[in-house]
């Protein structure tokens, strides 16, 4: 049986890949197609409809291998929701009609006992589950905005939901999963960027019921000893789609736009306005999905105790992440770019210092620290004890973990590590929050020896636990400037530049040219006249060559424009450089940084001098 169901994978990427084209070109002959709109990201027409070759596929893996009686309520709901999204792409429906029809599909799925928490109290499942079902549909449907990126989550997510049926001995999950994952990953083809074929609203709603459908499925068949911990597992499985809904819900809010309006502030927009390509932007999102998925599946292996702390860390990572992007003013005036909103919105810091005052960053790195170095403790055990916790080891791990965490934390406030701005944070910060840890680290100890005695105390812990929580207290602090200093490194916009002179007046243009997009350059490479600094890379961009290898290497880079960083250069060596670019045709430019008096003008002048007078 388990060989018979995995053959729904290559069936339904078999079916798509012969139902996609003459979706093409149905699409074509009835005009199906989806046309640039200012508040739409594609250019250019493009077939739309897709998700009927999606639909067909996926139903066709399905019937293949199982029979209609197994999966009636997953199916028919299905159905349902690919049904309404087909009458929408063509002829639009209100929204109240869709959600209508999403919590009856949702109410099928309840019939059928799969709910969200199906151990739990009615009165608590049944709300999670329509909570659950509506909100993943609809993110699925939100994150189909960008070239090849609802179809490759959701192809991701039943893939992550099949090993995990697979792993758990589940036949009907894994035939099902397997056949939404071989529908979406071969739609995939057709539909990565540039998409020949858009999915529509019968293809984005019918993947996200069918991916929490799943979800649920998988919840109820898992063998996980928590039932809390089964919860979190779809969340983790699904955590981009929750991630974009969270985020572009929140920020519309704040910006005083409808949350139901359509617009260019999703996470994949907000990643290629921060400078990555739409290629890159889509992969780092599959990234995270395929990351957030690999958690789901630990579940299996190691004690709920431990997939908890992992999960925070996972978690923590993905905050800082949406926080960033967050940040991202995305939000134009009414223009062919933009999409009328409000120019600047309110920033979701803002917010939090209109609540907690001054001390909110206190607040917030309290909040996160608490839950790191929480986390930290419990990892630190159970890499210690691989074997298995004792029941005596963890019980005093749980008693003391709330004095533990109290106690770093204080620590933390007593040496200033909730004062610094952390997004220019550098060596000082690294140092203080280093000693801060090992304050820290010492504090734990005396904890564990007040409570439990001396001999009760493990070294191997606090050390392990001191690496965990350093790496992680510093991380998370330093992860909004590494966030920002990888996008600036790979923002593709601008005159592309080559730096000549690689000492530190180099480093600084570089940081700042990257830093500050207005200047409208882009560095791709140094130029130096020291024979020891060739070949080796700065920041990431090579030293091509020396002086006497100008032109040939800005030809070799297509370089727009050259500019000298150096001040050490002689000024006859500086009209040698200019000459070069002159003949071979490229702008040469300087970039110094000069500290100079602020004077005052001549009226500014006069008029302090008339009001001296008048006194």
């Amino acid at each position: 049986m388990l060989w018979a169901v995995i053959w729904a994978l290559p069936i339904a990427a078999g079916g798509v890949s012969l139902l996609t084209p003459l979706t093409i070109h149905l699409a074509r002959r009835f005009n199906w197609v989806a046309y640039p709109r200012a508040d739409r990201w594609h250019g250019r027409p493009t077939a739309l409809m897709g998700g009927i070759a999606i639909y067909g596929a996926a139903t066709l893996g399905i019937f293949a291998v199982l029979p209609p009686e197994e999966v009636w309520a997953i199916w028919t709901g299905a159905t349902l929701m690919f049904a309404v999204g087909a009458i929408d792409d063509l002829a639009h429906i209100q929204p109240a009609a869709k959600l209508a029809a999403q919590v009856l599909a949702t109410g099928l799925l309840f019939y059928a006992g799969y709910a969200f928490g199906a151990h739990w109290p009615v009165w608590v499942s049944l709300p999670l589950t329509l909570l659950w079902v509506v909100g993943i549909t609809n993110a699925v449907n939100l994150l189909d905005n960008m070239d090849g990126l609802s179809a490759g989550i959701a192809g991701i997510a039943a893939l992550v939901l099949s090993v995990f049926a697979g792993l758990s001995g589940s036949a009907t999950t894994l035939a099902v999963g397997g056949a939404i994952c071989g529908a979406a990953l071969g739609f995939l083809v057709f539909n990565f960027k540039p998409a020949r074929i858009f999915m529509g609203d019968c293809g984005s709603l019918f993947l996200g019921f069918s991916i929490a459908a799943l979800a649920l499925i998988t919840q109820r068949q898992a063998d996980v000893a928590s039932q809390l911990a089964v919860g979190v597992i779809p969340l983790a499985v699904l955590a981009v789609p929750i991630l974009d809904t969270t985020l572009v819900t929140f920020m519309r809010r704040l910006s005083g736009r409808p949350v139901s309006q359509g617009g260019r502030d999703h996470a994949s927009h907000r990643l290629v306005f921060l400078g990555l390509s739409e290629r890159h932007a889509v992969l780092m999102l599959y990234a995270l999905s395929l990351a957030s998925g690999a958690l789901a599946l630990v579940v299996l292996f190691v004690d709920v105790m431990l997939f908890y702390a992992m999960s925070i860390f996972v978690g923590a990572g993905l905050a800082v992440f949406g926080v960033h992007l967050a940040r991202a003013n995305v939000y134009r005036e009414a223009s062919v770019e933009g999409d009328g909103a409000p120019v600047s919105p309110t920033r979701p810091l803002r917010v939090l210092h209109n609540v907690f005052g001054d001390h909110w960053k206190e607040v917030a790195g309290m909040f996160a620290d608490v839950l790191l170095v929480g986390a930290a403790f419990v990892v630190a055990h159970y890499l210690r004890y691989e074997s298995g916790l004792s029941v005596v080891r963890e019980t005093w791990m749980l008693k003391s973990l709330p004095l533990v965490v109290a106690a770093k934390v204080l620590v933390f406030y007593a040496t200033g590590l909730y004062r610094g701005i952390w997004r220019h944070a550098g060596t000082p910060e690294l140092v203080r929050a280093g000693g801060a840890t090992v304050l820290a680290e010492i504090a734990t100890g005396a904890v564990y020896a007040l409570l439990y005695g001396l001999g009760a105390v493990s070294v191997s812990v606090l050390v392990i636990d001191w690496m965990i929580a350093t790496f992680s207290i510093v991380g998370i602090r330093f992860g909004f400037r590494g966030l920002r200093q990888y996008f600036a490194a790979n923002r593709n916009e601008g005159r592309r530049v080559l730096l000549y002179g690689a000492g530190d007046a180099g480093v600084l243009t570089l940081r700042e040219l990257r830093r500050n997009p207005d200047l409208g350059r882009r560095p791709i490479g140094f130029i130096d006249d020291d024979p020891l600094k060739q070949g080796q890379t700065i920041q990431g961009l090579e030293v091509a060559g020396t002086g006497e290898d100008l032109v040939r290497v800005c030809r070799r880079k297509e370089v727009d424009e050259v500019v000298v960083t150096t001040e050490k250069m002689s000024e006859a060596r500086r009209r040698a450089v200019s000459t070069k670019c002159r003949e071979a045709n490229i702008s040469c430019t300087t970039f110094g940084v000069t500290v100079e008096p602020l004077e005052p003008d001549a009226s500014t002048l006069a008029t302090d001098g008339a009001e001296l007078v008048a006194r």
